[in-house]
């Protein structure tokens, strides 16, 4: 007996020892209730006391709570942000973020301004506007003015909520997926569920409401959650179909095609077409086909047989010339286009600007000083990189106002920006558009750098990360009221430049990309002759008819010549061409994709695409029924080969009116 006596003794004190987790206990009613005492640190937790890290404090009619008390008693979560420098609270429904000193805050992402006062920290606790954290919770907030007291309560049930992968879901085709986010408040255990209509598939259309019930370890059930889902007929597969213009057409005929495809609801998201030529050089047969997708991956698709006769209506040069989209490519026989003869030019430097061209060395090994001069005036920066690093990088243009000669002034023109992106002539292509249509249009912007002080021209360019494998390209016309140092700064993404840039050095050129300043870099070319009345071909950045321009490299005070003339300004004024004269470029040195700038529009080679090869032109432009005089601005484009030509084809007559090709 007294052994026994001794062994329960044991055990009640072995459980007296093990430390017990204490944790208000939940309501009759399924309500929790938690009350705060104005001036006081005292909280009342379903009648167990605890006690605030702060009291509750009424400041210009706002009452204040300390937060992590509060959110430890309605089972919420808190943390800070040094980065944000903001403090998230949390409740497994709703975020907010909240700055100290700051009265609008996030809920979820999107900003709120309520009115109720800011936030602030007293003696390293964060104090917040009570009304806003209870009404955004989901807590009923009753205020006792006479006992100086403020009441919570809130549900102490299980939450029930679940997300459906579809609520527009095909019957008998779409599968349905349920995940299933149900919580308890208070952290219990979810022992039991109950689900209404959550089927995976759903035989017939219509709508239903899919509800779940869930039940904690206490015994209680949730309210019911519900999702209504609209299930929609199944999907129809869409129908091909077009037609053309005529069942048999003569060689070099241009051929119309309509499509005529459909689907149920008007959700055709990829066409494919199969030898679906605007025209065709030889005799026979030619099949086409039309394959159509929906946007619920449904295909169908639709062939018809076209007659070609042995009629010739044009050549295939011809064709291309008529037919060709202005940003359009065709194919020509690139051994040809040698025996074209040259027009003659003059050239015109009435309009001065120095270019500073940062190419070299063009791939980022290092980080460090990439190119670097004292310069004033007119200014062009022509900056272009590939990142061999293994981290990723911005690349910085910075101006220092060195002379103790006040504020200079820095207005910053046309800017164009290609990349980051690893297809290096699809950089170049979109930098030079991109300048060239701001050139139409800019957007003047000014910056003011105090004596002794830097800045970073061009922002923009600046904010974007390169990441490893990516080309960066950017040209920018700035106009400086005094001589300040310009630098040319490549660091890692994750430094501050400014700090940085004092331990960086000059990093050396290499062989085969240029770096420079070069003056006069704007060249005006003036052509008088008629062009269009037979093949003619002008020759642009081949660094002999079309001279190279000089420069030194300011950071070893070498001279040097600008291989290809990147980043100098053309402007091509061709004053008597004849009507019905297709302008075409054709690249020389291999693959091509810029853009140029004709009459007003830029054009692109191509719209889609680049050249690739001598054995390729694009279109430019074509006049019309009279004499003109046309305009072409251009800078040769970073990322592609020189030189190129520029070709005046006579086309074969006026077109004939024929309709759009899809």
């Amino acid at each position: 007996m007294q052994k026994r006596f001794t062994q329960l003794l044991l055990v009640v004190l072995l459980l007296c020892s093990i430390p017990i987790p204490v944790q208000a206990a939940g309501s009759a009613d399924g309500l929790e209730k938690l009350v705060l005492i104005q001036g006081s640190k005292q909280m009342i937790h379903n009648g167990t006391n605890v006690m605030a890290l702060q009291p509750l404090t009424a400041t210009k009619g706002v009452t204040y709570v300390a937060a992590r008390s509060l959110l430890n008693e309605v089972y919420g979560k808190i943390a800070y942000e040094t980065k944000t420098k903001q403090y998230v609270l949390s409740n497994g429904i709703n975020e907010l973020r909240f700055t100290a000193g700051k009265t609008p805050y996030l809920l979820n992402g999107v900003s709120q301004k309520d009115g109720l006062g800011a936030p602030y920290v007293l003696k390293g606790t964060l104090m917040i506007p009570l009304r806003t954290v209870a009404f955004h919770f989901g807590l009923t907030l009753t205020a006792f003015p006479k006992d100086k007291k403020v009441e919570l309560t809130w549900s102490s049930k299980p939450i029930a909520k679940f997300t459906v992968s579809n609520v527009n879901p095909y019957a008998q085709q779409t599968q349905i997926d349920y995940t299933d986010l149900s919580y308890h408040p208070r952290g219990l255990a979810i022992v039991d569920q109950r689900w209404e209509n959550n089927l995976n598939l759903f035989e017939e259309a219509g709508t239903y409401v899919v509800t779940h019930w869930v039940q904690d370890e206490s015994g209680a059930w949730s309210d019911p959650y519900s999702v209504t889902i609209t299930v929609k007929p199944p999907n129809q597969p869409p129908v091909a179909a077009f037609t053309t213009d005529k069942d048999t057409y003569k060689m070099g005929e241009f051929i119309t095609y309509s499509d005529q495809s459909t689907d149920d609801e008007n959700r055709i998201t990829s066409r494919l077409w199969t030898n679906n030529g605007r025209g065709y050089f030889e005799p026979g047969q030619q099949t086409i086909t039309l394959k159509v997708t929906d946007a619920n991956g449904a295909v169908n698709e639709f062939s018809k047989t076209i007659t070609i006769t042995n009629e010739t209506l044009y050549s295939k040069e011809e064709f291309y010339l008529l037919y060709t989209e202005i940003g359009e490519k065709f194919p020509i026989n690139g051994s040809d286009v040698l025996n074209f003869p040259t027009m003659n030019y003059d050239i015109n430097k009435t309009q001065p600007q120095t270019l500073i061209r940062a190419n070299s060395p063009e791939t980022i090994v290092d980080e460090g000083i990439y190119y670097e001069d004292v310069v004033t005036g007119n200014v062009r920066f022509l900056v272009h990189n590939y990142n061999s690093r293994s981290t990723p990088v911005k690349v910085y243009v910075i101006a220092t106002n060195e002379v103790n000669n006040g504020v200079a002034n820095v207005q910053i023109g046309p800017v164009g920006i290609g990349g980051p992106n690893p297809a290096v002539p699809s950089v170049g292509r979109a930098v030079t558009g991109r300048y060239l249509e701001s050139r139409l249009n800019p957007k003047i912007t000014n910056v003011q750098i105090p004596a002794g002080q830097s800045r970073i021209l061009v922002q923009e360019y600046s904010d974007k990360v390169v990441k490893p494998g990516d080309a960066y390209s950017m040209f920018a016309d700035v106009v400086m009221d005094k001589q300040l140092k310009v630098q040319v700064v490549v660091v890692d993404a994750s430094r501050n430049v400014f700090s940085t840039l004092p331990y960086l050095s000059i990093l050396p050129s290499n062989d085969r990309h240029i770096r420079g300043t070069f003056e006069d870099a704007n060249r005006t070319m003036i052509v008088n002759q008629t062009i269009g009345d037979i093949k003619s071909r002008m020759i642009l950045a081949d660094n002999v008819v079309d001279t190279r321009l000089p420069g030194v490299d300011k950071t070893t005070n070498t001279p040097v010549l600008n291989m290809g003339n990147y980043g100098t300004l053309y402007t091509i004024k061709i004053n008597n061409v004849q009507p019905h004269t297709a302008i075409v470029v054709n690249p020389r040195g291999g693959h091509y994709g810029g853009a140029f700038t004709v009459n007003g529009t830029v054009v692109y080679t191509t719209n889609t695409s680049i050249l690739v090869n001598p054995n390729e032109v694009g279109m430019l432009y074509k006049t019309g029924d009279s004499v003109e005089s046309v305009t072409i601005v251009f800078t040769p484009a970073s990322g592609s080969n020189l030189p190129i030509n520029l070709l005046f084809m006579p086309m074969p007559g006026p077109p004939p009116i024929v309709g759009s090709f899809e």
